[in-house]
C-alpha cells in the first residue's frame, strides 16, 4: 500500500495520530514513574508515544485497506482509521492537564472519580486501547452483528438481565465491605437503630448516634424514605436488607433512564446508555465503597419523573416528585426545577406551578423550620456543617450565592477536593456535552452542593445526583448533536451519538478500578482484634465505638462514635467522655476529608491517657479496651 503525503486530509492525519501519540506518551512516562512534570519527562516518552502509534495506525490499514482496489479508497480509509486511533487516545490525553496539577500535591484527597497517578495511567492506556477496539469495529463493521441484534430485539430481557446482573456483583460487595469493617461511615448504623426504635419514647425515628446527645434523625435530614420502607425492615430487621433495597434502587433507575433514550436513539444505543449509568464509577462507587445512603434512591424517582413529564402523565408525575421528595429536605430543588424546567419547554401552567410550590416550600419548610427545631444544635447541618464558607444561615448563604458569587467561585477552587470533582464530572460526561440540552439545569443545584460544601468526605455519595442530572444532560446534547451531524454532514442517523457515547463511556470509565480496591472486601489488617475486643463489651452497655465497628452493636446497647465528640464539642462547648466501655483505634490515620471522626479519636485518646477513671483491659493490633473502674 502505498501512501503519499500529499493525498487529501492524509497529512493532517498523520499530524492528528502523531499527537495524539505525543500526549498519551506524555501522561504515559511521567505517571507510570510517578515523578514531577518535566519538559525532559514528557517528551521522550511522548516522542516514542507518537512513533509507536503512527506504526500501528499504519499497520492497521494496510490489513484494513486490502482489497478495497484504488489509491483514493485506500486514503479514504486510511485517513479514517487515523482520526479513530486519534481518539482512541482520548482518556490519556484528558488526563494530562490535571495530571500536571496533582504531580504538586501530597497527600489524600477526595476526587470524582478518585485519581492516583501509576494505576490510573495504566488502567487508563488499557481503556483507551479498549475503546481504540471498539471505534475500529464502528468504521469497519458494515452490519449490525447478530449478538447486537438479538440484544437490541428483546430490550426488557436484556435491560433486566443488566440490572440482576449489577445486584448480584455489586451488593455481595456492598455487604462485604461493611462487614469487614472497611466504612468509616456511620450511617448503615444511624438508619438500622432509627428503624428499630422507630416508636422510641425519646422522639420519633430515634438514633443514639445522631449528633452529641442523640435525637430523631430528622434533627439532620429530613429522610422520610426511610420511614416508607420501615415495615420492610421490621420483618427482617437486618442493615443488609437495607443495603439491598438501596441497591435495588440504583440498579433499577437504568429502566427509566432506557425509556428516556429511547425517546432519541434506537434500542441497542439506549441500552449502552443504561449500561453506561449502571457502571458510572460514581453510581457503582455507591455499593463498591460508600456506605448506605439516601440518595441512592436519588435516579430512579428523578429518571422516573423526568420521563412522565415527557410523557405528560401529570399524576404519575406527581407521584414520582412526591417521592422523591421523601428523600431529604434538598430534593425541594430538584422538584422546583422540574417547574423551570416545563416554563422552559412551554407547558400547560399547571406542569409549572405544581412542582415549582410543592418543591419551594417543602425545602423552605425543612429548613427554616423543621430540622432547626429537631436538630440538637438547635440549626440546620447544611449551614453550621456544609456551607460555613458561605455564611452561617440558609437565608445568608442565598445571600452570597445572588449578591457575591466571586465567594462561591473561591470555595470551589479553594482545595485539590474540588477541583478534583470538577475534573472528574467533566471527563465523567464529554465535557461540554451535556450543555447542548435544556436539561443541564437540573445538574445546576446537584454540581454546586458537591463543590460548595466543606464536606470533602461526603463528595462520593453526594456525587449521586450530580451523576443522574449529568447523565440526562449527557444523552439529550447527544441527541441534538447528532441531529446536527445528520442535518449538515450527511452523517448516519445514530452513528455520531454512538462514537462520541463510547468515547464519553471509556473516558468516564478510565478510573474505574480505584472505586474497587480488592483490599477493602477483606478483612481489615485488625479485624480479629476488633471482634476480640467487642466480644467483652456487655449486650446492653454504654460503648465508644470506632466507626467502623459500629454496625457490629447490639440494639440494647446505648452506642456512641468519634464524630458525636466533636458535635458534642460544637452543641455544648466541651466533649464528655461517660461511656461505661471505649474501644480506641490507636493507629489514628492521617488527616482527610472530614477530620470530625479524627479529631474526635485524638481528644479521647488524650483523654485515656490521663485520666483516673479507665483503665485498659485489652490491647492487641493497634486495638485497646478501655472500661471505667467499678466495671469488669
Amino acid at each position: 500500500m502505498k501512501l503519499k503525503l500529499h493525498q487529501p486530509g492524509l497529512f493532517a492525519v498523520y499530524v492528528l495520530v502523531a499527537l495524539a501519540g505525543f500526549a498519551a506518551g506524555g501522561v504515559f512516562g511521567p505517571a507510570i514513574r510517578e515523578s514531577r512534570l518535566s519538559l525532559a519527562g514528557i517528551f521522550f516518552p511522548g516522542l516514542a508515544g507518537a512513533i509507536l502509534l503512527i506504526c500501528a495506525w499504519l499497520a492497521v490499514s494496510a490489513l484494513a485497506a486490502r482489497g478495497s482496489g484504488t489509491a483514493t479508497a485506500i486514503s479514504h480509509r486510511t485517513s479514517r482509521l487515523g482520526v479513530r486511533f486519534a481518539a482512541s487516545m482520548l482518556p490519556l490525553i484528558s488526563y494530562l492537564p490535571y495530571l500536571a496539577h496533582r504531580s504538586g500535591l501530597s497527600g489524600n484527597i477526595a476526587e470524582l472519580p478518585p485519581l492516583g497517578s501509576r494505576y490510573s495511567a495504566i488502567m487508563l492506556l488499557v481503556w483507551s486501547l479498549i475503546m481504540l477496539s471498539v471505534l475500529l469495529w464502528l468504521a469497519l463493521r458494515g452490519k449490525i452483528s447478530r449478538t447486537v441484534r438479538l440484544l437490541a430485539g428483546r430490550p426488557a430481557v436484556t435491560l433486566s438481565l443488566m440490572i440482576a446482573t449489577w445486584l448480584a456483583v455489586f451488593f455481595p460487595l456492598d455487604v462485604l465491605k461493611i462487614h469487614y469493617m472497611q466504612v468509616t461511615t456511620l450511617n448503615s448504623a444511624v438508619f438500622r437503630e432509627a428503624m428499630t426504635h422507630v416508636l422510641d419514647g425519646r422522639g420519633f425515628m430515634y438514633s443514639h448516634l445522631e449528633q452529641a446527645t442523640g435525637s430523631t434523625i430528622y434533627g439532620v435530614h429530613i429522610n422520610v424514605i426511610y420511614l416508607l420502607i420501615t415495615p420492610l425492615f421490621r420483618i427482617f430487621p437486618d442493615y443488609r436488607w437495607m443495603l439491598f433495597i438501596s441497591d435495588a434502587a440504583l440498579a433499577l433507575a437504568a429502566w427509566p433512564l432506557y425509556k428516556l433514550s429511547r425517546r432519541h436513539f434506537t434500542p441497542s444505543l439506549s441500552l449502552m446508555f443504561s449500561a453506561m449509568y449502571l457502571l458510572l464509577p460514581i453510581i457503582a462507587a455507591q455499593p463498591g465503597r460508600s456506605d448506605i445512603s439516601e440518595i441512592r434512591f436519588m435516579p430512579l424517582f428523578f429518571f422516573t419523573a423526568l420521563y412522565m413529564l415527557e410523557t405528560k402523565r401529570f399524576l404519575w408525575f406527581l407521584a414520582a416528585a412526591a417521592l422523591l421528595l421523601s428523600i431529604r429536605e434538598d430534593m425541594g430543588i430538584f422538584v422546583a426545577f422540574f417547574g423551570i424546567y416545563a416554563l422552559m419547554r412551554r407547558y400547560p401552567l399547571k406542569w409549572i406551578l405544581a412542582p415549582l410550590a410543592a418543591g419551594s416550600l417543602w425545602f423552605i419548610a425543612s429548613v427554616d423550620y423543621v430540622l432547626p427545631h429537631l436538630s440538637t444544635t438547635g440549626t440546620t447541618v447544611r449551614s453550621t456543617i456544609r456551607y460555613g464558607d458561605l455564611g452561617s444561615t440558609g437565608s445568608g448563604i442565598v445571600k452570597t450565592l445572588l449578591f457575591k458569587p466571586w465567594v462561591a467561585v473561591r470555595v470551589i477552587f479553594s482545595d485539590a477536593s474540588h477541583i478534583g470533582a470538577t475534573y472528574g464530572l467533566l471527563i465523567g460526561f464529554g465535557a461540554l456535552i451535556p450543555l447542548l440540552s435544556g436539561t443541564v439545569i437540573f445538574a445546576i443545584p446537584a454540581v454546586a452542593e458537591v463543590l460548595l460544601q466543606q464536606r470533602t468526605d461526603l463528595v462520593n455519595f453526594m456525587a449521586v445526583p450530580s451523576a443522574a442530572a449529568l447523565m440526562v444532560a449527557l444523552i439529550y446534547g447527544l441527541a441534538r448533536l447528532d441531529r446536527v451531524a445528520v442535518r449538515r454532514w450527511s452523517a448516519g442517523k445514530g452513528k455520531v451519538a454512538a462514537v462520541v457515547g463510547a468515547a464519553v463511556f471509556f473516558i468516564g470509565l478510565a478510573p474505574f478500578h480505584t472505586w474497587f480496591n480488592p483490599g477493602i472486601y477483606r478483612s481489615r489488617y485488625n479485624y480479629d482484634a476488633a471482634v476480640a475486643a467487642f466480644d467483652r463489651v456487655p449486650a446492653n452497655a454504654s460503648v465508644l465505638l470506632p466507626e467502623f465497628m459500629l454496625i457490629d452493636s447490639t440494639p440494647a446497647q446505648t452506642v456512641s462514635g468519634y464524630h458525636q465528640i466533636e458535635y458534642q464539642q460544637d452543641v455544648d462547648g466541651r466533649a464528655i467522655v461517660n461511656e461505661d466501655y471505649i474501644i480506641l483505634d490507636e493507629r489514628i490515620p492521617s488527616l482527610m476529608g472530614d477530620t470530625r471522626y479524627y479529631q474526635g479519636l485524638l481528644k479521647v485518646a488524650g483523654y485515656l491517657r490521663n485520666s483516673p477513671d479507665y483503665h485498659k483491659v485489652f490491647e492487641r493490633d493497634d486495638i485497646a479496651l478501655y472500661t471505667r473502674n467499678g466495671q469488669k
